[in-house]
């Protein structure tokens, strides 16, 4: 158990309508152990006056109010900046939910493995076993495999929201993009992405009333989480785009399909420029990745002439319709290899 002579951690807890759960919650976290707890009421406390007034007279509680409803992600900026200003000596933050699905104990889990880890990313794992309704079970599984296609990651909760962040990784965190939802997804992937594999923790699955008193609305906000895990691949979309369109006019002219990728491939240098920079955060010189990009694009540019000369004289696949399937399923493989050979996770520092 964590004791309050221990290095402090602070519970940060994002709340829209608070209700009894969340009173409930931090009143039995005050009993497992002295924690600074704080809470930011995103909006409409006022219907709940008297639960905003039972917290206020909580010993070590901290409010934190938005006169309007912002979004969980605006929630916890203003909790990592007021932390950050006013407890600086504390060893980091655990988030969690104000419903009801994180457990005392299991907060206490997560802050316990950031004591033991002060300098790792803690996630606090749900192994959606059991009474788990459709909707999160098909869910977590969708974005548990996109994150790990897309941002390199194997994670068993990619949605949780009970997190255990070191102190030192606030800031760069509230630069971030994302006001609501879509902001765990941002802050999830750019800390797998900074440094060490995440840690993580065993925690009860738990939805209360199939988990109907939510805010998470499945269709506005699971499009805005995709959105976030897509933004990794938009930039090998948008050098498709410049690469087709350069195939397209120079074998309508040339009728050369070896001509027309080669170049259809200056396009290379722009999806370069954006992966490294805005995709994967690399910090490897430009020299020692570039080779490394180039070579990917050799032997990927090989295979692609292979493939699309082999559909259009064998098959005939007319060739821009041969170009379309063949890219797409290369692009992807290519985006994997970058990932793991071009800009490993390893050369982004803590």
């Amino acid at each position: 158990m964590v004791e309050a002579t221990r290095p402090s951690v602070v519970v940060l807890i994002p709340a829209w309508h608070p209700d009894e759960r969340l009173l409930q919650l931090v009143t039995e976290l005050q009993a497992h152990l002295r924690l600074r707890i704080v809470i930011v009421l995103d909006g409409d406390q006022e219907q709940y006056p008297q639960i905003v007034e039972s917290l206020s007279n909580l010993e070590s509680v901290t409010l934190l109010k938005h006169v309007v409803n912002l979004g969980k992600g605006r929630a916890l900026k203003t909790g990592f900046n007021w932390i950050l200003a006013e407890l600086p000596t504390a060893i980091g933050v655990v988030t969690a939910d104000a419903d009801g699905q994180h457990t005392p104990e299991d907060i206490v889990r997560v802050a316990e493995a950031l004591i033991v880890e002060p300098k790792r990313f803690i996630l606090g794992a749900r192994s959606f076993h059991g009474d788990v309704p459709f909707r999160s079970r098909m869910g977590n599984s969708i974005t548990r495999n996109l994150f790990w296609m897309l941002a390199g990651r194997r994670i068993q909760d990619t949605q949780t929201g009970l997190r255990g962040i070191p102190l030192h990784r606030l800031a760069g965190l509230m630069t971030l993009n994302g006001e609501r939802y879509e902001y765990e997804m941002n802050m999830l992937a750019y800390l797998c992405r900074s440094g060490a594999p995440p840690v993580e923790v065993p925690i009860r699955t738990i939805y209360i009333e199939n988990n109907r008193s939510s805010h998470f609305d499945p269709i506005r906000d699971s499009m805005r989480i995709y959105f976030v895990l897509l933004r990794f691949y938009f930039s090998s979309l948008i050098a498709a785009g410049i690469d087709f369109i350069f195939f397209t006019v120079t074998f309508s002219l040339t009728h050369d399909v070896l001509y027309s990728m080669v170049v259809g491939r200056l396009s290379s240098i722009a999806n370069f420029l954006l992966n490294r920079r805005f995709v994967f955060h690399s910090s490897t010189s430009v020299r020692g990745a570039l080779w490394r990009y180039y070579a990917l694009v050799v032997v990927f540019g090989a295979i692609g002439y292979g493939v699309i000369t082999g559909l259009s004289r064998w098959l005939h696949v007319p060739v821009l319709l041969a170009k379309i399937v063949t890219e797409t399923v290369l692009s992807l493989a290519s985006f994997a290899l970058q990932r793991l050979f071009v800009f490993p996770a390893s050369s982004v520092p803590e």
